[in-house]
C-alpha cells in the first residue's frame, strides 16, 4: 500500500496541459476511486487512504489552474473535458478495474462531469458515483432555491478559492459584511470593481452571475449510473441535491443528517456527534451503499435495508436513536 502521501501522479492532456495529484495504491485493488479538487490534493491523504481500506486505488487530482496543476483557473469551466481526459488515461493504466467518482462540493461536480464525459466515449468505466453536498454549477452556488444571490457565501468563496492557484486566507468577517452589504446597495457586478481583484477575475465573477441554471435531465440523462448522493439538513445546497437525485435516470439513493455544508465535521452539539458516531457516520452509509451495488466495502455487520432493492431511496441519520434510517421514497 502507497505511504501516507501518496505517489506524485501527472496525467497529461491532449491540449498539452499536465494535471498533477497524487496517487494512493493497495496491493489489491477491486477498483479506482477519483477525486478531482479545487482544494489541494495533498490535503485529502486521510480520505485517500480510507477507500485503500476498502480495496480501492486512489487518485485525488488537483483540477487544472490549482496548487500543481498547470493551466488558468476558471470555476466550473474545464471539469467534463479535462475529467474524460482523466479517465480515459485511468482506463488505459488501470486496465479492468471499475471506476467509482468521489467528491464533496465542487468535487462533487467533477466528479459528475467527469462521468457525462465518460458515457460518451468509455461507457463502461464508471460503476458509480457519491457526491456529497453538491455544488452542481455556477448558477446553483449564486441563486438559492427562491431564487435569491447568495451574496456574503459567493463573496468569501470567491476571494478565497476563485482567484488564484492556491487558496487564500478568508476575509474578516467585518470586510465580508462590508462588501456583502456594498453588492447588495450597488450591484454584485459593479461593486466588484472595487475589490481590488484582476481583470481575469472579475470576467469570471461577471461569468457566475449570468449563468443558467442546468437541466439536470438533460444534461445527466445518459448517464444509467448507480449514484449516492449525500446532504445536510442544514446544507445551503440541499435543494439541489435533492433535485439532483430526483432527475437522475438511473439508480439513485439520497441521505441526510443533522449536519450542513462541512458535514459530519461541522457538528458542535457533543450529544449529536456522540449519536452520529454511534450510528456509524457517513462511513457505515457509504459502505452499505457500496455493498448493495455489488462493490468493495468494510460491510462485515451490514444488512441491507429491504427497500434499497429499488430506486429512488433515501436514508436519514436520526442522532437521537443512533440509527440511520431507510426508505423507499423521493428526496
Amino acid at each position: 500500500m502507497t505511504g501516507g502521501r501518496g505517489e506524485p501522479h501527472v496525467c497529461r492532456l491532449r491540449d498539452g496541459t499536465e494535471l498533477h495529484g497524487r496517487f494512493w495504491a493497495c496491493a489489491h485493488p477491486a477498483g479506482v476511486v477519483v477525486i478531482r479538487t479545487p482544494y489541494d490534493a495533498d490535503a485529502h491523504a486521510s480520505t485517500a487512504r480510507s477507500w485503500n481500506a476498502r480495496g480501492y486505488h486512489c487518485l485525488v487530482q488537483d483540477v487544472r489552474g490549482r496548487y500543481r496543476s498547470q493551466g488558468a483557473w476558471e470555476p466550473f469551466r474545464h471539469e467534463e473535458n479535462d475529467g474524460g481526459q482523466v479517465l480515459f488515461r485511468l482506463g488505459a493504466d488501470h486496465p479492468g478495474l471499475p471506476v467509482l467518482l468521489f467528491g464533496a462540493s465542487y468535487a462533487a461536480h467533477t466528479a459528475l462531469e467527469a462521468a457525462r464525459a465518460a458515457a460518451r466515449t468509455r461507457p463502461a468505466v464508471v460503476a458509480g458515483i457519491i457526491v456529497l453536498v453538491p455544488a452542481l454549477g455556477l448558477a446553483e452556488t449564486a441563486w438559492d432555491s427562491t431564487g435569491a444571490p447568495r451574496l456574503r457565501q459567493r463573496i468569501g468563496w470567491w476571494h478565497e478559492h476563485g482567484r488564484a492557484r492556491r487558496s487564500r486566507p478568508a476575509l474578516p468577517a467585518a470586510e465580508l459584511d462590508r462588501r456583502t452589504a456594498q453588492a447588495a446597495e450597488a450591484g454584485v457586478l459593479d461593486a466588484a470593481t472595487s475589490w481590488g481583484w484582476s481583470a481575469e477575475t472579475v470576467a469570471s465573477w461577471r461569468r457566475l452571475w449570468a449563468a443558467d441554471r442546468i437541466d439536470l435531465a438533460a444534461r445527466y440523462g445518459l448517464l444509467d449510473l448507480p449514484l449516492l448522493v449525500i446532504s445536510g439538513d442544514d446544507d445551503f445546497f440541499d435543494a439541489d441535491a435533492r433535485r439532483l437525485a430526483r432527475a437522475w435516470p438511473g439508480a439513485s439513493h439520497f441521505a441526510t443528517g443533522p449536519w450542513g455544508h462541512t458535514l459530519a465535521a461541522g457538528v458542535t452539539d457533543p450529544a449529536v456527534r456522540a449519536g452520529i458516531r454511534r450510528a456509524g457516520g457517513l462511513a457505515r452509509l457509504i459502505d452499505g451503499w457500496l455493498s448493495a451495488r455489488g462493490l468493495p466495502g468494510n460491510t462485515e455487520d451490514w444488512v441491507e435495508p429491504a427497500c434499497w432493492a429499488g430506486s429512488p431511496t433515501r436514508s436519514r441519520l436520526d442522532p437521537e436513536a443512533a440509527t440511520w434510517q431507510h426508505e423507499r421514497a423521493t428526496p
